[in-house]
């Protein structure tokens, strides 16, 4: 159970930081990018330059200049196949999570440029005396990433100038057909952070996790077509699916071994000392 466990956070935490240059903007570092990509980053017109051993956005103005050189230069990359097309979601550029935004850029090149990200997930169980269960999404097979994965019940990326309390509330709205007044309760309960090397691409992501206890009439209705259905499993299942070969999505699992670790869902099959090995890899991020 441990070891298996430990890859599955692992898999989140797999960067070779030797592989990337960082990019900055004044003199603050905000992303990175593989060297392989390099010489497309700064093939013309672009608005990053070399400066010795690292890139600089080379912009002149303030945030609404710096986004609109980065928009030009995902639009022209997306026809160049380079990165997907543009989403109309942007996402803050900054040097932490909670910094104030230099830059924003479209989320479509979010992993291709290095720039940190946020997300929000949610775990929503239900109590049935002194057991839980937990409501667990099922991906859609025509997802992009990770089709027909185990998924939170809602998990969304965090879009400039939003709180995160204000993503969960659209998120759960957008996802699971969960009404605002019921989402409100939900509880802010901490976060996992990570830096993953994927493919080219370098996610360095902050999740904020909340935890929702529902009753046990609702049930969540898949709503944007992001997943394909929702199941209420015991926890004891979740676990043993944790242990094994179950195809989570990577992020997700990390959540779901949060939230059990926190409730007393691994007692029975860790000892304290492999539970605590357990939280502080979680948290290392």
């Amino acid at each position: 159970m441990l070891a298996r466990c430990l890859e599955r956070i692992d898999f989140c935490h797999r960067h070779d930081p030797r592989a990337f240059v960082a990019w900055s903007i004044d003199g603050v570092d905000v992303g990175r990018v593989h060297r392989d990509r390099v010489d497309e980053l700064l093939a013309a017109p672009s608005p990053f330059a070399r400066l010795g051993e690292r890139l600089v956005l080379a912009t002149a103005g303030g945030v609404a200049a710096r986004s609109s050189a980065l928009a030009e230069w995902v639009a022209r990359a997306a026809v160049a196949g380079r990165v997907r097309r543009p989403t109309g979601e942007l996402f803050p550029v900054s040097e932490r999570p909670w910094s104030t935004p230099l830059a924003a850029v479209d989320r479509a090149a979010v992993a291709w440029l290095g720039v940190a990200a946020q997300g929000v997930h949610l775990n929503g169980f239900v109590r049935h005396g002194a057991q839980r269960s937990l409501w667990v999404a099922r991906r859609s097979r025509d997802k992009a990433t990770f089709p027909g994965h185990l998924d939170n019940l809602v998990a969304g990326g965090q879009s400039l100038g939003m709180t995160p309390q204000q993503t969960l509330v659209k998120e759960c709205q957008e996802e699971a057909s969960l009404p605002p007044d019921l989402a409100g309760h939900a509880v802010a309960v901490g976060s996992i952070a990570y830096l993953q090397q994927d493919g080219l691409g370098s996610k360095a992501d902050t999740l904020w996790l909340f935890d929702l206890e529902l009753p046990p009439e609702f049930v969540p209705r898949p709503t944007d077509g992001e997943v394909e259905a929702f199941e209420l499993w015991p926890c004891a299942r979740v676990v043993a699916s944790l242990a094994g070969d179950a195809m989570w999505k990577p992020n997700c699992a990390l959540v779901v071994l949060d939230f059990l670790l926190r409730h007393g869902e691994l007692d029975a099959a860790l000892a304290p000392a492999e539970r605590w090995q357990l939280w502080q890899a979680l948290h290392c991020g």
